[in-house]
């Protein structure tokens, strides 16, 4: 049995990321969302080779057999940029679970997340997954960027 893990830091406009499974870490950049990490799953192995679309992964019945997780093996390696990415004013990450970005669509989560703050946009991301029934967990954090380099959540 394992786990995935998302983490993040920030030091002042600079994140620092490292990753393992198939929770991801969104960038909403203006009117652009920019999912920063990979799946580390079967089928995003199979996305990253051509076979598959990665509209056809989000639906694809092995979507959830993991390549990488925390506990299932000693030489868990995560993914982690070699520099930090320079974040800007305004800038907001969103760190979620399989349970929602399997349910609601990127364009999705853009639009809720642009047209509210934080802590409402969360929650109309979980009660969209919900109402699309999903079955497995459903976990969503979203940070804003502020202009001296703080988050808000």
């Amino acid at each position: 049995m394992g786990t995935t893990c998302t983490a993040l830091a920030l030091n002042d406009l600079h994140l620092y990321f490292a990753h393992v499974g198939d929770s991801r870490l969104y960038l909403v950049r203006g009117d652009t969302i920019l999912r920063l990490t990979r799946d580390h799953s079967y089928v995003g192995r199979l996305v990253e080779s051509g076979v598959l679309r990665s509209e056809e992964a989000e639906r694809h019945p092995q979507r959830h057999i993991l390549t990488a997780a925390l506990g299932a093996g000693a030489d868990v390696a995560a993914d982690s940029p070699t520099s930090p990415l320079a974040l800007e004013n305004g800038d907001v990450l969103i760190l979620c679970t399989d349970g929602l970005w399997s349910l609601v669509q990127e364009p999705e989560i853009l639009s809720v997340v642009s047209s509210r703050d934080a802590s409402s946009a969360c929650a109309e991301l979980v009660k969209l997954a919900r109402q699309r029934s999903g079955p497995d967990n459903i976990t969503v954090q979203i940070l804003r960027v502020a202009t001296n380099g703080t988050a808000r959540h």
